[in-house]
């Protein structure tokens, strides 16, 4: 492997953070590209360059900003999944339609999106505007925490047995109580 050959990450959103890290670091930084199999991972882990790896003192304590050259997303992978991964992955569109598409936000509470693609491409388009506003999680960029203040206090003291967009989706309903 050299810095011309890409690391390639197919998987969920802990596979996507470790190959990212992988890249980050190998040889001072290696091309990278996202493949992401689940809703969570398409989301959030896939897009947005942050790749952090969790210590038993707590999450994605070490890590780098590396971004991919190239994410490829495919819905149908979906079908390989427990519905409840499925499930997880829909705090974090809600997250995004709270931040920023409301249209998708309605679309939830009522008949739903069109379709997975849909789905997919509009809670991804919030998650794009925000981090090439903020790259480095300097500024505007914390809104993509929203929920993961009390979600990774929750997976923390859950010893990581639940699952991280459950986590997010209670942490959410708790800081919209705080507010």
């Amino acid at each position: 492997l050299d810095r011309v050959n890409p690391i390639i990450a197919l998987g969920g959103g802990v596979i996507g953070d470790m190959a990212g890290f992988a890249a980050a670091t190998y040889l001072r930084g290696a091309p990278f590209v996202q493949a992401p199999t689940s809703l969570l991972s398409m989301v959030d882990a896939s897009v947005g360059g942050k790749t952090g790896v969790d210590m038993p003192q707590g999450k994605n304590l070490v890590g780098a900003f590396k971004q991919p050259e190239l994410v490829l997303m495919d819905t149908t992978t979906f079908t390989t999944l427990p519905s409840e991964e499925f499930q997880s992955g829909l705090a974090e569109v809600v997250k995004h339609g709270i931040i920023g598409a409301p249209r998708l936000f309605e679309q939830l509470e009522d008949e739903g999106p069109t379709s997975l693609v849909q789905l997919v491409a509009e809670a991804v388009r919030v998650k794009v505007r925000v981090v090439e506003a903020d790259p480095y999680e300097k500024g505007v960029r914390a809104v993509l925490n929203l929920g993961h203040t009390f979600g990774h206090a929750l997976e923390l003291v859950s010893q990581f047995s639940i699952r991280h967009g459950e986590a997010v989706a209670v942490g959410t309903a708790a800081a919209a109580g705080m507010a």
